[in-house]
């Protein structure tokens, strides 16, 4: 059996509009980022399913319950996005002269942000989740399933999940915005691996190798 899983980025918040990071920290959408989600729901772009799951922030249930006002939630705290420590709430200009930011950044990130999370740490805790879920899916037979989470919790599962050469930073999705994966059941009992999938602007990609 194949199971369809739809990755889908929250829509805009102020801190968004703003270029702030914003982890942790519970923001719900701005009034423009809602606007434009409902423009986008108005073309069609999300697909029907049967099931939603959502980070626990305000700003992914928000979206959720827009996009999807039929259907209940199930929240997954490990979907929750990475914490930012200390560069909670501010951008790069506010923080380009901070010897600790420019540390984390020619870091690639890797460092642990003061105060925040070590990247490999949320990671693993984005791979369980993720885990969990299609676990679900598959005992219950859910053949179409949305997940409305961050862009770095995205980030983290299609690196983990897809055979691919591209790095975490390659998979960025903008708001609103999302990928759908091709779940084959027995491959992924087998290896835990995704070889099909399609950004929903786009058409499918596969690795067959």
């Amino acid at each position: 059996m194949i199971y369809n899983v739809y990755l889908i980025r929250h829509a805009k918040t102020q801190s968004n509009f703003e270029g702030r990071y914003t982890g942790v920290t519970d923001e719900p959408l701005h009034e423009a980022g809602s606007k434009m989600l409902a423009e986008k729901i108005k073309t069609g772009y999300y697909p029907e399913v049967g099931q939603v799951y959502v980070s626990p922030t305000k700003r992914c249930r928000q979206t959720a319950e827009m996009i999807y006002p039929n259907l209940s939630l199930k929240v997954v705290p490990g979907f929750a996005e990475y914490n930012f420590g200390d560069f909670e709430g501010s951008n790069y200009q506010e923080l380009k002269d901070n010897l600790s930011y420019r540390k984390w950044v020619e870091s690639g990130g890797k460092e642990r942000a003061p105060g925040g999370e070590d990247i490999l740490s949320y990671k693993k805790r984005c791979y369980q989740a993720f885990e969990e879920v299609l676990e679900e899916i598959r005992q219950q037979k859910i053949r179409n399933t949305a997940l409305i989470i961050h862009g770095g919790t995205i980030m983290a599962i299609l690196e983990k999940y897809v055979p691919s050469d591209n790095g975490f930073y390659s998979w960025q999705v903008k708001n609103c915005e999302g990928y759908k994966l091709a779940v084959i059941e027995e491959l992924w009992k087998n290896v835990k691996v995704i070889k099909h999938y399609r950004h929903l602007n786009y058409n499918l990609v596969s690795f067959d190798n």
